[in-house]
């Protein structure tokens, strides 16, 4: 382990290992994660199919081939639909600071060195000096982070079956792995969501922050609901969905308990997204679901139901700290993921505009 901000960092990738879900690759092994394990759905795999391999999930709604996934929704009409929400013209910005002390999941990290300071100059008559940096970091799985639809599949067949590990719409690792980045399914494959979004302050319907391991159910989002005066009516075809658990004020202030799991969505909230056919999932949250599922045999199953099987995108460790503060619980969200090709995730600034 790490130490980090006077507390122990603590190494959430060692959960995967203990499950027969692939995330962009395949893990398996016997390791626990802080005070609780899961037993390896690899191993089980000689008695029972896998949990989630029971139904043929692809093509896609959108079409054979189709790797835009839900953010499809971004139509002209979804546009000028969505902009008509803006009356008052604030600007909130919904993304953490990416520094070298956030927590990050398992062995990354994020680091920035200045070359020299200056890093050039002075240069002509004018003495014009300059300043750069180099970034050394999983450049789309640290601090918020957005999830593309190139980030998880679900292995089907025999363990290590390239051809057997599915992701979004029926490709498989073996249609995309490359060691300089995804053949398929790249994060410069979707398209820029402008779409209106809708803040479920569920801590408030608490009275409390959540806890680890503590599952949004669908009651839970009717009461905040109905506590903020929405109607889940309201919630359209494309728009996004966020939950503020209050889980995100241990960032940087207690990181070892901020990874030690966490509270979140699960398979029933999931379903209700699908329902919804909604474009977007997020939260305060470094996973959005519920860590450790109450099912201890699944490992991140809303991941591969709403990216893998549907399409649907995912957004962790957002602030909502001024939204909550001037009850603004419904806005317009704007992001564009960074098109890296090949990558399969963003980093950036996703904002919110009321």
């Amino acid at each position: 382990m790490n130490r980090d901000n006077g507390t122990l960092k603590g190494d959430r990738r060692d959960f995967l290992k203990t499950a027969g879900l692939s995330v962009a690759g395949a893990f398996a092994g016997g390791a626990t994660h802080g005070s609780w394990s899961i037993t390896s759905t690899a191993a089980a795999q000689t008695t029972q199919a896998p949990r989630m391999s029971e139904q043929k999930w692809w093509p896609s709604k959108w079409g054979a081939g189709d790797e835009a996934g839900a953010t499809n929704h971004c139509t002209p009409q979804k546009v000028l639909d969505t902009v008509k929400y803006i009356k008052d013209g604030n600007i909130y910005k919904l993304a953490r600071n990416y520094e070298q002390a956030m927590p990050c999941f398992g062995k990354r990290s994020f680091m920035l060195r200045m070359p020299s300071a200056p890093t050039g100059g002075p240069f002509g008559d004018n003495k014009l000096v300059y300043n750069d940096e180099y970034l050394a970091t999983e450049i789309g799985q640290t601090g918020t982070q957005f999830d593309g639809l190139g980030h998880i599949g679900i292995q089907l067949g025999n363990p290590g079956d390239l051809s057997q590990m599915i992701f979004y719409n029926g490709f498989t690792m073996a249609d995309m792995a490359d060691p300089y980045g995804l053949k398929k399914l790249g994060v410069e494959k979707l398209k820029p969501l402008f779409t209106r979004g809708h803040l479920v302050d569920i801590e408030a319907v608490k009275g409390r922050m959540m806890d680890v391991g503590e599952e949004i159910t669908v009651a839970d989002l009717r009461a905040a609901l109905a506590k903020q005066n929405m109607q889940e009516s309201d919630i359209k075809p494309g728009d996004a969905i966020f939950f503020n658990t209050g889980w995100g004020r241990l960032w940087m202030q207690n990181n070892d308990r901020f990874n030690s799991g966490e509270p979140g969505i699960g398979l029933e909230i999931a379903r209700w997204v699908v329902d919804k056919d909604l474009s977007l999932t997020g939260a305060d949250t470094w996973a959005v679901e519920v860590v450790p599922n109450p099912d201890k045999s699944l490992a991140f199953p809303v991941h591969g139901e709403l990216q893998t099987k549907h399409g649907i995108v995912n957004h962790e460790n957002l602030v909502f700290d001024g939204l909550i503060a001037d009850r603004k619980y419904q806005f317009v969200f704007i992001f564009p993921p960074t098109p890296i090709k090949g990558a399969t995730g963003s980093n950036g600034c996703p904002i919110a505009v009321t």
